[in-house]
């Protein structure tokens, strides 16, 4: 009995190894869920002194009457493109690539900044005289940011414990 919790111990401890080394695997799948999630969640709400509300989505802009505009789809187009850039670097830190990793880290986190610089143009385009609030789906790409800032360090990281375990290993003379 104690033999097997004792491995079970050291199972536990090997895999909390295994994945301080390999976190911004982590940290790339909330990207992903985040970004999955927020894409079809409202990400702001205007509305006007005559109680007319209106949802901008990644998509279109709703109206409270039932009717929506449909020139809203560049949001959409970014966060997609994210998503799909850190669903093919989830699948690519499996192979230690890491100088393809941290570009694409560096594009998707490019991209998200770009989301939010498209965002604040449509709210200055549609807002007219109505009032603005975002909704909190909003701050998912800055969340996904802040998370590929973590994914970057993650991934240096990880390359620069395999060099130090390489380096370390020298052939005889």
């Amino acid at each position: 009995m104690g033999f097997s919790v004792l491995k079970c111990r050291e199972a536990f401890i090997l895999l909390i190894m295994n994945i301080e080394k390999y976190v911004h695997q982590i940290w790339l799948a909330a990207i992903c869920i985040l970004l999955l999630m927020g894409l079809f969640m409202p990400v702001g709400q205007f509305s006007n002194e005559e109680g007319a509300t209106a949802l901008l989505t990644n998509f279109r802009m709703n109206y409270i009457e039932g009717t929506h505009g449909s020139g809203m789809w560049a949001l959409a187009i970014i966060q997609i493109v994210a998503l799909g850039v850190s669903i093919f670097e989830l699948l690519l830190s499996g192979f230690r690539n890491f100088v393809l990793q941290k570009r694409l880290i560096v594009f998707v986190a490019l991209l998200l900044v770009g989301y939010y610089i498209v965002y604040g143009v449509y709210v200055l385009l549609a807002k007219g005289d109505a009032s603005f609030v975002p909704l909190w789906a909003a701050s998912f790409p800055l969340i996904s940011l802040i998370l590929c800032y973590m994914t970057f360090h993650g991934v240096q990281k990880a390359e620069a414990d395999i060099i130090a375990r390489a380096s370390g290993f020298r052939l005889r003379d």
